[in-house]
């Protein structure tokens, strides 16, 4: 039978069910005090027991996923696992506030600013997960959550996988299924080649950000998007036809877009063509765009400066916006150093943005890095007012 608990239920021994905070077929979500926790936390629970390999493979993914994740765009998880019951739970951060299509009907669009720092800081939750790796799969407003304060978290990596096609654990849980996610935020290349990678996540994304600023969706731009939702609802084939075949058209086209900022525009065109080889690479590489956009073109200041001293002795400050950087050597660092000692990618360099402090993680076992001069194994957090070195460059972040 089904778990259903209700509020004033007790379950695992103490755990005391609140409220309940959403409904699924095949998991719950509660509100929950859990003994030695001050604050309420949210539980999400398989209704089920977990038997079937589909269903225990898309919880043990997300499992792995969400406790590998430091970025605070990303709900936190406290506890989770296998209950000897055979139900598997995940206890998280209660979140107070709602889901992107909860807050906003798209009746209207928003403010430009308010637009994109939604999906900004949507990119900078997905950053992190695309650096190792892994791709959502599933990017969606459902899964967008905005807190009462503004902050934005990403949910549900339920469908999410090793965006090379390695399971992040065991098999693909939807080797058997043709769409993977929702067909309104779909990719032209799950009917093309049926890989997904973090491009893939990228267009899902910029898909939103046209219709927050638009109140239209780029493949159908001649009616509002509730209009071509309520006609499209039972029709997921034409949904998916419309990603394949039709151009979408320049933002700044769109009524009350006129005005955006001509790096928005080109951003956002790129981040929406039909090849993924073309689109901004990741969500790090989006959010770098929306960040000098929101940095630059309407003063909010989202970036920091980031001070480099090279071995030859010269010194060059240069913007440093939130995203995840690889630092050393080559075409595939992002903060490239130029040092004979370091001859590949010697750490990560990760911001979520003020007021959060960067963290840094050396890779492989190396002694290259450290932070006021005493060297480092794993990852740290960066004070404020400190300094760094990786081989023989010496770099601090310079905050405004």
């Amino acid at each position: 039978m089904p778990l259903d608990l209700e509020p004033g239920d007790v379950y695992a021994g103490g755990i005391r069910i609140k409220g309940i905070l959403g409904v699924g077929s095949f998991a719950r979500v509660y509100e929950v005090e859990v003994p030695g926790y001050a604050q309420s936390l949210a539980l999400k629970l398989t209704r089920e027991p977990v038997t079937a390999g589909e269903e225990a493979q898309r919880a043990l993914r997300e499992i792995t996923i969400l406790r590998s994740l430091t970025n605070p765009h990303v709900v936190r998880t406290f506890d989770c696992g296998l209950r000897p019951d055979g139900h598997i739970y995940l206890l998280m951060d209660l979140l107070q506030g709602d889901t992107l299509d909860q807050w906003h009907d798209h009746t209207a669009p928003l403010h430009p600013a308010q637009a994109v720092t939604i999906i900004h800081q949507a990119c900078l939750g997905l950053a992190e997960a695309h650096a190792m790796g892994i791709v959502h799969r599933d990017v969606k407003p459902e899964n967008l959550f905005i807190e009462k304060n503004g902050h934005i978290k990403m949910l549900d990596f339920g469908l999410a996988r090793s965006w090379d096609g390695t399971p992040v654990i065991g098999v693909n849980a939807s080797e058997a299924h043709m769409i993977v996610g929702t067909p309104h935020y779909s990719q032209p290349e799950q009917l093309k080649t049926r890989v997904l990678t973090p491009a893939s996540d990228v267009y899902s994304l910029a898909t939103m950000l046209y219709e927050l600023l638009s109140g239209r969706s780029p493949l159908f731009p001649d009616n509002t998007l509730p209009e071509t939702v309520e006609t499209l609802r039972h029709s997921p084939k034409q949904w998916l036809a419309a990603h394949m075949r039709n151009e979408p058209r320049l933002i700044n086209t769109m009524p009350g877009c006129e005005d955006l900022p001509e790096a928005l525009v080109r951003g956002l065109d790129r981040a929406l063509v039909k090849d993924p080889a073309k689109r901004p690479p990741n969500a790090g590489a989006l959010a770098n765009i929306l960040g000098l956009v929101l940095h630059r073109e309407m003063d909010i200041p989202v970036a920091a400066q980031l001070r480099m001293l090279h071995p030859d002795g010269t010194l060059n400050d240069q913007l440093f916006l939130p995203g995840s950087y690889r630092i050393g050597s080559g075409e595939r660092c992002e903060i490239k150093l130029r040092d004979d000692e370091v001859l590949s990618v010697a750490a990560v360099l990760e911001w979520s943005g003020n007021p959060n402090l960067p963290h840094l993680r050396p890779l492989g076992s190396n002694d290259l890095v450290a932070v006021n001069d005493e060297p480092v194994g794993g990852t740290v957090q960066l004070p404020r007012d400190c300094e760094f070195s990786v081989g023989n460059t010496r770099l601090a972040v310079i905050y405004e």
